[in-house]
C-alpha cells in the first residue's frame, strides 16, 4: 500500500502562522499535521508515502527526512505550485504509483481509526465521508444511495445559494484507490484534464465526472466527524485543538 500526501500549497488562510512555516507543519496540541498523518500511515501498513511539496519544501524535508517508522518517504516537487492547484500536484505522482494507494491532503488532523476505516473499503474507489454539518463544514459534498454508492459529487463552486444539503455527505479528502482504478481510469482522466483544460483546478472535478458516467465501483465509507478536523484557518485550528485535546 502506498499513500500520496499533497503538501505543496501556501496555506495563506493560516497566516501569520504560515508566514514562516509550511501549512503541513502547523501544530495541533504540539503535533504537526503532517507528522500525525505520517505516523498513522506507517502504523497501518503503508509502505511508502509520496509527498508532493512546493512552498517551503526544504523545511518539510528537513523535519521529516526520508523514512518514518520504517515507511519510505518519496518527495515529488511541484515547482509551479504558486500557479497550480491540487489536480496538478496529483498528476505529478503518476509515474510513482505501483500499488493500491491512499490519497490525502496535508490540512487534516485525525485519529488512527479514521485510516483503519478507509483501509477497510473494498471498492475500486473509496471516498471517506461524514454526515454534512452546516455549522462546521463547507466544500465538496456527495450524494449517495442506500448501498453507499456515490451518485453525484458537487464541489463548492457548484453549490448555489439555494443548494439543498439534505442527506448530503461531506468529503473528508481521504480516498483509497485500487492500483487498477488509478492506472486505468483516474490518472488517465487526470492527465487528460491537465493537458487539455486547466492546471489550476481540483482533482475532485475529475472524480466527479467518473461518478457521473456511472461505470465504476465508487463507494463512500462513512465516519463520524469527531474523528477528524480540516484545518484551513485559525478558527479551524482552535476547533481541532479542542476536539483532539484528550483523544491522542
Amino acid at each position: 500500500m502506498q499513500a500520496i500526501l499533497l503538501a505543496a500549497g501556501f496555506g495563506s488562510r493560516l497566516r501569520p502562522l504560515t508566514d514562516h512555516l509550511p501549512k503541513s507543519l502547523t501544530e495541533i496540541n504540539g503535533t504537526p499535521l503532517i507528522i500525525n498523518a505520517l505516523s498513522i500511515l506507517a502504523n497501518n501498513g503503508v509502505n511508502e508515502t509520496i509527498i508532493v511539496i512546493g512552498h517551503m519544501r526544504e523545511k518539510i524535508i528537513e523535519r521529516i527526512g526520508f523514512e518514518v517508522n520504517g515507511m519510505k518517504i518519496t518527495y515529488v516537487e511541484n515547482v509551479i505550485y504558486h500557479n497550480t492547484n491540487n489536480i496538478y500536484s496529483l498528476y505529478l505522482t503518476k509515474d510513482y504509483i505501483i500499488d493500491d494507494v491512499l490519497l490525502l491532503e496535508c490540512d487534516l488532523f485525525y485519529n488512527d481509526e479514521l485510516i483503519k476505516s478507509i483501509l477497510r473499503g473494498s471498492a475500486s474507489c473509496n471516498i471517506l465521508v461524514s454526515a454534512y454539518n452546516s455549522d462546521t463544514m463547507e466544500g465538496t459534498v456527495i450524494k449517495v444511495d442506500k448501498e453507499n454508492n456515490a451518485l453525484n459529487l458537487i464541489v463548492k463552486k457548484q453549490q448555489g445559494s439555494e443548494f439543498d444539503f439534505t442527506d448530503m455527505k461531506k468529503t473528508v479528502n481521504i480516498y483509497k484507490f485500487s492500483k487498477e482504478f488509478m492506472a486505468l481510469k483516474y490518472m488517465p482522466a487526470i492527465e487528460l484534464y491537465v493537458k487539455t483544460q486547466n492546471v489550476n483546478s481540483y482533482y475532485e472535478l475529475v472524480l466527479g465526472s467518473l461518478i457521473y458516467y456511472g461505470n465504476d465501483n465508487i463507494k463512500v465509507v462513512e465516519v463520524d466527524e469527531s474523528e477528524w478536523s480540516e484545518v484551513d484557518d485559525l478558527r479551524d485550528l482552535k476547533i481541532a485543538e479542542d476536539k483532539f485535546k484528550t483523544k491522542l
